[in-house]
């Protein structure tokens, strides 16, 4: 899959995608507004060139995302201190967590696998 059809698939779930490479990997940037308008990006690497790296390392970010936690850091960072700015900031971290899903998911789509065929779901 080249990049150009990467991109366009990840514009259509949303977000808006960089490249870069970096000693010899594809790095895709990610990025997009949470539901409460707060910017939200990650980096996933392509190794090797293959699709199946670029869709474990997408994943692995969504099996790593803890909303509580991350609300926590945001909070801290940030100086927010009330309780609806925290549950404002889990909210925002689960719709991330779902539309990352949603992007690993159709990106599977595109290389003629079922999302539900990966290592990561058995």
């Amino acid at each position: 899959m080249t990049d150009d059809q990467i991109i366009h698939i990840a514009a259509i779930n949303g977000w808006n995608v960089s490249t870069r490479m970096e000693n010899g990997i594809r790095c895709f940037n990610f990025k997009r507004k949470t539901l409460g308008g707060v910017a939200f990006c990650f980096t996933a690497e392509m190794k090797n060139g293959k699709m199946e790296n670029l869709i474990s390392e997408i994943m692995s970010f969504v099996d790593a995302i803890n909303p509580e936690v991350c609300a926590w850091e945001w909070m801290i960072k940030s100086g927010a201190t009330s309780p609806a700015r925290y549950l404002q900031a889990v909210a925002d971290m689960e719709d991330i967590r779902t539309k990352v899903w949603l992007l690993a998911c159709d990106l599977s789509k595109a290389t003629g696998k079922s999302p539900f065929t990966h290592h990561w779901l058995n």
